[in-house]
């Protein structure tokens, strides 16, 4: 394995040149001339190269590492503080001068402004080789994707900014939800012809895109929309690379869908010069930052997923409090090499087993289900009823996915149970409108075209 810093020589000198600045208002970033960008990044294979890793290194920010887990964690019915004082999150009174949703605002729109830099420069270039060019333009358009549906699905209306030009980007109005996913499923669709089917001219680092991993966000993105057979069709697209993904058993320390280039991951995203991973040294972490809600109540007798991925967490009088996720394990150490995992086939087990229940293909969607339960250990399903399995597909999701990558707020927003769901636990203040969270008030003031979700 090549050493991470090699590999990203060049990174941090084009971060300046994209944009990535620390800035109040999101869209409000000092940006370089077009000139500037064109003529030195967009130059020669190398630069470009560079340029496109610099959108993956965007992403290593408190939202990716951190609040995509925590945040969204705590607003949903998943994570608690360990110290049982409730904040802003945990109890769902955000307001609209929070910092921390400004923060995640922004760095998302960065990664999109630099995704858009790459489509422009690579587009508007006539020295790059043709073949590389199309793919990093698919990189680009397979990560602005990305970071729309996390826009999206966190703030509903949103700009749609498909531009580097600020002149135009400053004052979009909101998009609607559905436009936003049009965009999202065409960008999706032009990187899935042009991405790599596999991961050689990556040293065999699964730390870009490939075909896989667009595919992969497909089936996410068309379940969401309802779309079954789509998204199961993307989903069995991926399943079906047998020689390149597989999932994970006999879950260990060593062993786990974690680790760097594990056959499970289909996505990850690397940091400098560390083996560990931002999650590993923040929020899972033995100590326990935050706890399970449900604790040992969550799982089966014997699941696996219980026994590898949370750990105990008691007071200095050894008191038990709960027990805390504990998915990324080497938090300061050298071994087991991990990395921030975006895409993992597990998830596309659980898309198409959904899919196929709401198709009325029950046996397929045993089958699916009784993947992800014999990899932890537990029985197969015999249940037949068509509300029963959503059922449970839905709590093997909570099983499979908790404190990963916001899957269980996003899961109740679009199964429509937010509501049943949220409003009878007590540290709750749990109102309809908290599906959304509130559009930073930087924002709102610097763009008086856009529109305060409602509720705040």
């Amino acid at each position: 394995m090549k050493n991470i810093s090699t590999k990203y020589t060049y990174i941090f000198s084009f971060f300046l040149l994209l944009g990535i600045t620390s800035c109040d208002d999101a869209l409000d970033v000092d940006l370089p001339s077009n000139q500037l960008s064109s003529e030195t990044v967009y130059a020669s294979d190398p630069t470009a190269e560079a340029a496109v890793n610099g959108i993956y290194q965007s992403m290593v920010t408190d939202f990716f590492y951190n609040r995509v887990h925590s945040l969204l964690g705590q607003t949903a019915d998943e994570l608690v503080p360990r110290t049982g004082i409730a904040n802003l999150y945990s109890s769902n009174e955000i307001p609209e001068t929070d910092g921390t949703i400004n923060t995640n605002w922004g760095e998302l729109y960065k990664t999109i402004y630099n995704a858009n830099n790459v489509i422009e420069g690579v587009s508007k270039s006539t020295s790059l080789s043709a073949v590389k060019s199309r793919q990093w333009i698919a990189e680009a358009k397979f990560l602005r994707a990305y970071s729309y549906f996390y826009l999206t699905n966190l703030w509903g209306n949103v700009p749609l900014v498909l531009t580097t030009n600020v002149d135009v980007s400053a004052l979009l109005p909101q998009s609607s939800q559905e436009t936003v996913y049009a965009q999202i499923l065409l960008d999706l669709t032009d990187a899935s012809k042009d991405l790599p089917t596999d991961y050689k001219n990556y040293d065999q680092e699964r730390i870009r895109a490939t075909k896989w991993a667009a595919e992969a966000l497909l089936a996410r993105v068309n379940l969401y929309l309802g779309r079954w057979s789509e998204a199961a069709a993307h989903a069995t697209t991926v399943i079906n690379q047998t020689a390149t993904y597989k999932i994970i058993t006999d879950l260990g320390d060593d062993n786990s869908p974690f680790i760097a280039d594990n056959d499970e991951a289909i996505l990850q995203i690397p940091y400098f010069n560390v083996s560990y991973t931002y999650e590993g040294s923040s929020v899972f972490t033995t100590g326990g930052t935050f706890l399970l809600r449900k604790g040992n109540s969550l799982f089966e007798t014997g699941d696996a997923r219980k026994t590898n991925w949370t750990v105990d967490i008691r007071d200095r009088l050894g008191v038990f409090l709960g027990i805390a996720p504990y998915k990324y394990q080497n938090g300061f150490g050298d071994s087991p090499v991990e990395r921030s995992t975006v895409l993992r086939l597990a998830e596309l087990y659980l898309i198409r087993a959904e899919a196929r229940v709401r198709s009325n293909d029950i046996t397929g969607a045993q089958q699916d289900i009784n993947v992800i339960r014999n990899r932890a250990l537990l029985g197969n399903t015999s249940l037949t009823d068509t509300n029963q399995l959503l059922d449970l597909i839905a709590l093997e999701r909570q099983r499979e996915f908790f404190a990963e990558n916001g899957h269980r707020w996003l899961d109740l927003k679009r199964t429509g149970k937010l509501d049943e769901t949220l409003s009878v636990l007590s540290d709750k203040i749990w109102k309809s409108t908290d599906s959304l969270y509130p559009i930073p008030e930087p924002a709102i003031r610097s763009n008086p075209f856009l529109t305060q979700n409602s509720g705040y």
